[in-house]
């Protein structure tokens, strides 16, 4: 792997921090984990489950750094299914010898099928064969994209597989979590919301998260509905009618802004360029718990004057680190 200079992470940090909107204390932490994932002091092995691989395609195109650094100067990335040169015996030695080391970072994209584990296959072995020595001996776990993080669409209703996500999985198998997990959902998860995730564990360990989530403080404290630049219009009671119409607030459109918590409003989409609420259609929820799971929840609901689904903010407590 090629390194970045001292000077470039620096400025890799402090964009990262900025683009998040946090304060400045986290550029220095997010480039002192950037500098040791790019020069493999931190590992990471990639493992998918039940997915569409759209998160793996989210980090891909991440802007700062882009694709061909992450995979040439950024990470240490021993094993990733979509992207990995290696295949067949090789792949599965490469696995095996990373989950025996005990000197990795676990990533999982997708769900796991619980009821019908050969839904999930990698060189013969069930994800789940794979998965609970590894998730025993990684030094940290980050449960990337609603379907890993809550099941998402693979744990729709009437789904055939028992798909579960990996907070789940880990009680079932009854392996701790606690102080190890990091659950970054989204469909799919930002990849600032990933590069920001790995580089803050590395540097300080295990973040500050919601206690039932397990989503990190510094990108999931906050919904979309608190920081949406349509809220005035909510205040108001000016609602929007159409999809696409320029003012009112999208709430009788079926936006789930109230329900969804990520940093979408302050570092949005491509670059900066966009992101649901901008395009004037309606948030889906997707960081949601509950995301997809209801069959008859469709994502955009016309005309109606509240949701189905109840969720009390006062439920989410901020905690410290």
């Amino acid at each position: 792997m090629s390194q970045y200079s001292r000077r470039e992470v620096l400025k890799l940090g402090a964009l990262l921090a900025a683009g998040l909107g946090l304060d400045s204390t986290y550029s220095a932490v997010f480039a002192d984990g950037l500098q040791k994932l790019s020069t493999g002091q931190a590992r990471v092995l990639w493992l998918q489950g039940m997915s569409c691989s759209g998160c793996s395609v989210s980090f891909l195109n991440s802007n700062e750094p882009g694709p061909v650094d992450i995979l040439t100067s950024m990470i240490s990335l021993l094993y990733h299914s979509t992207i990995s040169a290696a295949q067949g015996a090789d792949a599965m030695r490469v696995i095996a010898e990373t989950i025996a080391s005990n000197d990795f970072i676990l990533v999982l994209e997708g769900a796991v099928p619980t009821t019908m584990p050969e839904a999930c296959t990698m060189g013969g072995k069930t994800l789940e064969a794979i998965l609970v020595p590894a998730l025993k001996n990684a030094k940290a776990i980050a449960a990337l994209g609603t379907c890993a993080s809550f099941g998402g669409i693979p744990a729709a209703e009437g789904n055939q597989t028992g798909a579960v996500g990996l907070k789940t999985f880990m009680e079932q198998k009854g392996i701790s979590f606690q102080n190890r997990l990091v659950n970054c959902p989204g469909c799919p998860v930002h990849p600032e919301e990933v590069w920001g995730t790995l580089a803050y564990i590395v540097s300080k360990g295990y973040p500050a998260v919601d206690p039932k989530l397990l989503t990190p403080n510094m990108f999931y404290a906050h919904s979309v509905h608190d920081n949406c630049p349509r809220f005035h219009y909510w205040e108001k009671e000016i609602f929007a009618k159409h999809f696409g119409d320029e003012e009112g607030c999208l709430f009788k459109l079926g936006c789930l802004g109230p329900l969804s918590h990520t940093s979408c409003p302050r570092r949005q989409w491509n670059s900066g360029v966009n992101w649901c609420i901008r395009a004037a259609a309606p948030c889906i929820g997707c960081t949601s718990e509950s995301f997809a799971k209801k069959r008859d929840f469709p994502f955009y609901r016309k005309g109606e004057a509240s949701h189905p689904v109840n969720y009390k903010e006062s439920e989410r407590k901020e905690v410290t680190s």
